[in-house]
């Protein structure tokens, strides 16, 4: 992943740690001997600095960490965005010693929703491809099947849904946990299936993965109006699928990258923190080919819902 930013360097030592850029940014930590210890990110690095040596001076972890801190290297974005996807790529590639590990599951599997010749939605595990086209919602990340049919079988038990009419429990008629008191009654008609389709889906929506709303690749513009001295005034990160390929300096920059081949994989941390920009409109989106402006779909139907 390429990320076209300028590096600042200082010394733990002394005064010089008062240099530290009151921006937005990524630190890494490193020892003596250049090893990294740590990477964190921040809207105000010199203010976040500060906080890890106050907290360095108490017995525990962090003066383990801050004992060992030898210089900083500072890497300054143009907001808060552009921070939160560099560290979050810099954790996973670069693997710090002082940060909590993540564990990187070989095979991952979904939840595809699909309807039964009754209408009623039934949720179905399928293989979660790392690369490919979105094109279709998905429920959430699981390492194997059985974990699928226990998150929906405790979401069943949780609110009332039926096992029956989710293709989960065989036989007809009322299901046992209807007669335990422990469903709605879709499976008898008491309930209907517009509103049992509704509630699964108001479960399942803090897991969604939604579909690829746009028709390639696309441009993440992200700009301060102010920015200080050697923190960049704007930046783009481009993404396709759901999944962060870098950020650069220009725009042409991005769209020179399309040329070569990738093969960057989905990523759940990076889809929620670019859903989460998307959906709150904090970036301009740009078309990455051609540098059009785009309409932000998330936005968009905010505006009509509301």
């Amino acid at each position: 992943m390429n990320t076209e930013l300028e590096t600042i360097s200082l010394s733990i030592e002394g005064a010089t740690t008062a240099k530290l850029p009151r921006c937005s940014g990524v630190y890494r930590f490193f020892d003596q001997s250049g090893s990294l210890l740590y990477v964190g990110k921040s809207v105000d690095i010199h203010s976040r600095v500060g906080q890890h040596l106050n907290e360095g001076r108490k017995p525990g972890r962090h003066q383990r960490l801050m004992s060992q801190v030898s210089h900083i290297d500072c890497h300054l974005t143009a907001g808060e965005i552009g921070a939160l996807l560099i560290e979050n790529a810099a954790i996973k590639a670069e693997v710090p010693l002082f940060n909590r590990r993540q564990r990187q599951l070989r095979r991952l599997w979904t939840i595809q929703l699909t309807t039964s010749k009754d209408g009623f939605l039934q949720p179905n595990a399928i293989d979660f491809a790392p690369t490919g086209n979105r094109d279709i919602d998905t429920f959430g990340l699981f390492a194997n099947k059985h974990r699928i049919t226990t998150t929906i079988q405790n979401l069943a038990r949780d609110h009332a849904l039926c096992l029956r009419v989710m293709g989960l429990d065989r036989g007809k008629g009322a299901c046992f946990q209807h007669q335990l008191g422990r469903c709605d009654g879709a499976c008898t008609g008491k309930e209907s299936i517009a509103s049992h389709n509704a509630r699964l889906l108001e479960h399942l929506d803090r897991q969604r993965i939604a579909a690829w709303p746009f028709n390639g690749p696309i441009l993440l513009a992200e700009e301060t109006i102010r920015p200080i001295d050697e923190q960049p005034a704007q930046q783009y990160h481009l993404v396709d699928q759901w999944a962060w390929q870098g950020c650069f300096a220009t725009a042409d920059q991005a769209t020179a990258t399309l040329q070569e081949p990738s093969s960057v994989a989905f990523d759940r941390d990076a889809y929620r923190l670019i859903y989460s920009a998307l959906f709150k409109g904090r970036v301009a989106l740009r078309d990455a080919r051609d540098h059009t402006l785009l309409v932000n779909p998330l936005l968009a139907a905010r505006q009509i819902s509301s």
